[in-house]
């Protein structure tokens, strides 16, 4: 059965957040730097707010939603761009608010907010477009197996005229 992409990035987002949790109870137990655990702790909360996002989007009411005999894939593709959308408008707000900032621990949580964000970007491509990507690599391997097979075949056809041509230069 197909899943909706928002779904299986939002599992992929709570296990992230698990892990993370996990992460921190180590590393509080361990008394490492406080800087690294509340930058951890800034990862759970923003991947949470995340969430929150895609949830909203999957909750809305039926009645919000188009009802011109849209089909539900295609629901699904736009509420996967809304919420594509709405991951790049916050990049670029972070950016705007990085280049403007002057405190380096600021700095640092921008930073790593907007890597959260592209790396939750780059999981939702691979939803989207994972299936696809790997039929173009099969073919594109396929094609590269022909493609050397046939330079194969032309290196012995080669080989054997190099040889035919030595066996005639001896025989005279």
């Amino acid at each position: 059965m197909h899943k909706h992409k928002l779904i299986e990035l939002q599992k992929i987002i709570e296990e992230k957040i698990g892990s993370l949790k996990e992460e921190v109870e180590v590393s509080t137990n361990v008394k490492l730097n406080p800087l690294y655990i509340a930058d951890r702790k800034n990862e759970i909360e923003f991947l949470q707010r995340t969430t929150r996002i895609i949830q909203s989007i999957l909750n809305r009411d039926i009645d919000d939603r188009p009802q011109l005999g849209a089909p539900k894939k295609r629901l699904e593709m736009m509420e996967t761009i809304e919420f594509e959308n709405s991951l790049q408008e916050q990049v670029q707000e972070l950016n705007l608010k990085l280049k403007a900032c002057n405190n380096l621990r600021e700095s640092d949580i921008l930073i790593n907010e907007i890597d959260t964000l592209e790396s939750i970007l780059g999981r939702l491509a691979d939803l989207k477009y994972g299936a696809e990507t790997r039929a173009i690599e099969v073919a594109n391997a396929y094609n590269d197996f022909k493609q050397a097979n046939h330079l194969r075949k032309q290196l012995i056809k080669i080989q054997d005229t190099k040889d035919e041509i030595s066996a005639q230069c001896s025989n005279t």
